[in-house]
């Protein structure tokens, strides 16, 4: 299969040039790719009436990713999620990050990886974008050399692989921010798509959006997903911990992780007809349905060129394929830091199909 890799000029940050690289695979898929950040800013897809759709949320302009809290598209990290406190600790020595979420740090610092221009080197299936990070930047420990690939295979399929390597112990968490929604070209709302994870239990949240450590059973819940709801249906129904997170919000805790077999979560739209299913060696999908995306600057990538002036609350979900948030301070999850020299490797597979009836 022949990927057609493309690139042009999306503006300048901080004296360096940005720019949007085009991967058009053979298949029909299309994926655009800043090499700040590796913020993925559209993804074409042909829906059941073979019309092609941009199917993420994003942005025509560069200021407009700059210091947005939506992280749409973008790579986060060091670590995703919330860090309880802003500070975690490793043989010893307690580290402080930045608060940038309440008291405590989220998606990386203040900058992360989401603001960081990568240096892109063109692969035969895609493009590999790679950062060193130095010692102590966001506050977190080590020298760290990143290296993320972009690559399609036959199956209209996204390949996002994640490679670091500490020059001593430190902690790593990676994952991507994009922003589903599956109508393709904010034709309806987010909350419209069905959405099902192989997910017996996710992880109860508390005040400030930090998992207490304690697992909670989805059956009879509306985060029994496993059969696959209507969004909007499930916010309907209502949890106690929307109390907290308004809708959705949690990290469910898969049931295997690999590469292979079944999707561990799918996402379907009868509007458009267009299904993705997710792949992963990560042992946790956060899922956020874009509870407050009303309060974001509006997004206005899409292949039709249509414009709308608010953000529609659950107007997209943002599927965050990573290890445990906080892990590194709740030993009821098991996380461990990365060892000096030790490689971090993880795969997120997104396999795009159109269900034509």
């Amino acid at each position: 299969m022949k990927v057609n890799i493309t690139k042009s000029l999306f503006g300048e940050y901080l004296g360096q040039t940005v720019y949007e690289y085009t991967l058009h695979s053979e298949q029909g898929i299309t994926v655009k790719v800043l090499n700040l950040g590796g913020i993925i800013t559209e993804i074409d897809v042909k829906d059941k009436h073979g019309i092609v759709k941009n199917v993420v949320l994003g942005y025509n302009r560069l200021e407009d990713y700059i210091g947005n809290g939506a992280y749409a598209g973008a790579l986060v990290g060091r670590t995703a999620g919330r860090i309880a406190g802003a500070q975690f600790t490793i043989d010893g020595t307690t580290y402080h990050l930045a608060k940038n979420n309440g008291e405590n740090a989220i998606h990386g610092g203040v900058e992360g990886l989401t603001a960081k221009v990568f240096a892109v080197k063109e692969l035969p299936h895609g493009i590999e974008l790679t950062y060193t990070s130095p010692d102590g930047e966001e506050g977190y420990p080590a020298k760290v050399d990143f290296k993320v690939q972009y690559t399609l295979t036959a199956e209209n399929t996204l390949c996002l692989t994640y490679e670091a390597i500490a020059d001593k112990k430190t902690y790593l968490n990676l994952t991507n921010h994009s922003y589903f929604n599956l109508a393709g070209d904010l034709e309806t709302n987010g909350d419209t798509q069905v959405l099902t994870i192989d997910a017996d239990r996710l992880c109860e949240l508390r005040e400030g959006l930090i998992p207490t450590g304690k697992l909670l059973e989805v059956a009879g819940t509306t985060f029994d997903l496993r059969a696959g709801k209507v969004i909007a249906d499930g916010i309907a129904e209502g949890h106690p911990q929307f109390e907290i997170t308004r809708a959705y919000d949690h990290p469910f805790v898969l049931n295997r992780s690999g590469l292979g077999g079944t999707p561990q979560l799918s996402l379907y739209s009868p509007h458009s007809g267009i299904e993705l299913k997710v792949f992963t060696t990560q042992r946790v999908a956060v899922v956020y349905t874009g509870n407050f995306l009303d309060e974001v600057l509006p997004f206005d990538r899409t292949v039709s060129g249509a414009k709308h002036t608010k953000n529609a609350r659950f107007l997209g979900v943002a599927i965050e394929m990573q290890d445990f948030p906080n892990g590194i301070n709740e030993p009821a999850f098991d996380v461990q830091p990365l060892e000096k020299g030790a490689i971090y490797k993880q795969q997120t597979l997104l396999q795009f199909d159109v269900k034509t009836k």
